[in-house]
Formats: structure tokens, C-alpha cells, sequence
């Protein structure tokens, strides 16, 4: 089986990485924004994730040196017929002696030559050749370092249409809705597998619509009826836009879940009310602490939990020990998790703006 090139939409690499091993069984990572996987596997992330810019399947990654004889060799060991474009592009910094332009027009030279018709307006296969180079330091610090390589394949997954399900597009909209690439991620955390997801605080119900576009059994509640009316107005345009799961949006509190639901969940997705400085405030942690106690009571085993709290922006680029949120610290925060059933095995801070950050945490059923 040929390998496939997954490129991330470099909004938040860390995230796309985070989501990718949820998704995928195994992969190895070629840049901060690129991951390296078996083709039978990338479906599964074509399919589900928000966070994708390009698929390269099947492709590869060379080192610089000789990546036109390789790439031109590796291409035409495919024998895949007809008209040929090749493109080429760039993510991270440029690198000096490196031309999409002329790049390109050397890989068309040799397949010319190997007798492929190239055709830029409307080829039958478009050829991608995209450097990864190392990146600066953006909003969203990374630990990861690469030395520069190219990564070429034939492009089957050009991202998704995110920008067409913000809030703004939905029948019911207010401004507080969750970003559909954070919300899908955490979706694609909560159920990787498929399954049964809850949504405790649905809100607008953004995370509801992913799920539903995900093909998930999607549940919500909210203690305000607006909230619930307006989540079933939403959910139901998701399925108008194909999405094949179904929902059942009802009205309830977070912290009486086992009253309010029958049966188990498989995952939990919830973004917590709070104010925009939470993170000095122990507003709202009594109802964090009661949601995950209320979670865990209809979880079923192998359950996932990832829900948002608010992080102070200053420590995005410092240790998560440094971090405060609901005014309590990472230590007291962690041990909330323990003492209501969850494992934190992940976590990753996302700045909103300048003065408000957040911080994602995947939590499994201990």
C-alpha cells in the first residue's frame, strides 16, 4: 500500500496533530504541519477532519538534493494515465535557491521528455510538489522542528468547506458560537470511532452540527428553551447539507444528566459558560466540576471527554503549570478531572484574541 502526504491547514499544528493520532493508527511526522500515512488509513481524516489543507495520496517526501530525478521517477513508476499538470507550493519560511516556478517547470521538462502531455488548464492528474520548510514561531507555539523537505503527490483532498458553516451562515446565530474547526476537533477526539455523542451546554449548537456532518448520534441540552429551540434549527440544516447523523436536542441541566438522558455515551464535547476572565475567577468551576461528575455517570467505558476552559493568553507560551484557570491551578484542575472519573492525556491552548485564550483538554474514562 502506497503512502499518503496529509498537510494541515497551519491554523493550530498541534491540534492537527493531536486530531490525526485520534483518527489515524499510526503516522510519522515530516514537518509541523505535515504527517506521513499509510493510504489505506487517510480516508478516515479526508472524511472527518476541519483542519486538513491538502491530501497527497498516493506521494511521498524527498530531501531536497534530488527531488526533481525523484519525484519525476516516483510519479511516472505510478503509470497513471493521462494529461499531467504540475504545481508547486510552499508552507513555512522560503528557502533560498528554492522557485515553485522553476521547480515545477523542470519536474514538466522531465515527464515531457519521459512522453507525458502536460497540461496546465485542464489536466486528467495534477502533480503537487510543496516544500515544507521550518516555520516561525505563530500564535500557536510549537515544539516540533524539521529540517526542510518536499513532499509530492497527486492531490485527491483539497480541505474542507469550514468557512461555510460559521455561525453567521446557520438559521440560528449569535456570536458566541464555536469556530467549526475547533468544533470539529473536538468532535473527531470525543467519537473518533463513531458512536454516541453528548453535548451538555449545546448552546447554538455548533458542536452538534459537526457531529452530525461526522455521521454521529448527536445529543444536546441546554437550561435555556431559546438555546434548545435554536440548537434543533441548526442541527436540522446540518442534515440538510448531508449530514447522516441524526440528534435529539432536549431541554435540562449539565449537572442532572442521568435524569435528563437514558443510556450511555461514547463522548462528551462541551464548551463550559464562563466569562471572558474566567481564568482569575472561580466563577463557573462549581459547574465545570458538576458537568464532568454528571458526564462520567453516563459514560460508558472506553468514553472520551474534551471540553474548553479559560486560560490566561500569557501562558500560552509557557508551561501548562504556569497556567491558572476559574481561578484555581493546573494542579487543582487536573485533580477536578481525577476525582470526577477522568484521565487528561491531552492538552493544547488556543488563543481567541488578544485577551482571551483557551485551553483544550482530552480526558479518557479512568
Amino acid at each position: 500500500m502506497a503512502d499518503s502526504v496529509v498537510i494541515g491547514a497551519g491554523w493550530h499544528p498541534e491540534l492537527f496533530r493531536i486530531e490525526a493520532a485520534q483518527l489515524v493508527d499510526s503516522f510519522e511526522i515530516v514537518h509541523p504541519h505535515a504527517i506521513v500515512c499509510d493510504e489505506s488509513q487517510v480516508h478516515s481524516m479526508m472524511s472527518r477532519s476541519s483542519l486538513i489543507s491538502e491530501v497527497l495520496s498516493p506521494g511521498g517526501v524527498v530531501e531536497i538534493g534530488n527531488a526533481i530525478k525523484e519525484i519525476s521517477e516516483a510519479f511516472l513508476a505510478l503509470d497513471i494515465p493521462g494529461s499531467v499538470a504540475v504545481k508547486a507550493s510552499r508552507t513555512g519560511e522560503k528557502i533560498e535557491g528554492w522557485s515553485s516556478r522553476i521547480i515545477a517547470g523542470e519536474i514538466g521538462g522531465v515527464l515531457v521528455e519521459s512522453g507525458r502531455k502536460i497540461d496546465l488548464t485542464n489536466p486528467d492528474v495534477t502533480l503537487r510538489v510543496h516544500l515544507l520548510s521550518p516555520s516561525q514561531r505563530t500564535v500557536h507555539p510549537d515544539d516540533i522542528e524539521t529540517a526542510p523537505v518536499i513532499a509530492w503527490g497527486i492531490t485527491t483532498h483539497d480541505g474542507d468547506d469550514w468557512a461555510k458553516r460559521t455561525a453567521p451562515n446557520r438559521p440560528f446565530f449569535k456570536p458566541v458560537s464555536l469556530d467549526p474547526k475547533l468544533a470539529r476537533a473536538m468532535v473527531n477526539l470525543a467519537c473518533p470511532r463513531g458512536g454516541r455523542l453528548l453535548d451538555p451546554f449545546c448552546g447554538t449548537g455548533g458542536l452538534i452540527v459537526e457531529g452530525i456532518l461526522c455521521g454521529l448520534s448527536c445529543s444536546g441540552s441546554d437550561l435555556a428553551w431559546p438555546m434548545v429551540t435554536g440548537t434543533r434549527e441548526n442541527a436540522a440544516w446540518a442534515q440538510g447539507r448531508g449530514g447522516e447523523g441524526d440528534f435529539e436536542i432536549r431541554n435540562g441541566s449539565a449537572l442532572e444528566l442521568s435524569d435528563v438522558w437514558e443510556g450511555s455515551f461514547d463522548g462528551f464535547a462541551f464548551d463550559p459558560p464562563y466569562g471572558r476572565n474566567a481564568w482569575k475567577s472561580s466563577d463557573g468551576f462549581e459547574l465545570l466540576e458538576g458537568a464532568l461528575s454528571a458526564c462520567h455517570s453516563v459514560s460508558n467505558e472506553q468514553a472520551n471527554l474534551v471540553t474548553l476552559v479559560p486560560w490566561p493568553p500569557s501562558a500560552i507560551s509557557d508551561t501548562i503549570d504556569s497556567g491558572t484557570s476559574f481561578g484555581k491551578t493546573w494542579s487543582e484542575i487536573k485533580d477536578s478531572f481525577s476525582n470526577a472519573g477522568w484521565q487528561i492525556v491531552a492538552t493544547t491552548a488556543i488563543r481567541v484574541h488578544r485577551s482571551l485564550a483557551r485551553l483544550l483538554i482530552h480526558a479518557e474514562r479512568k
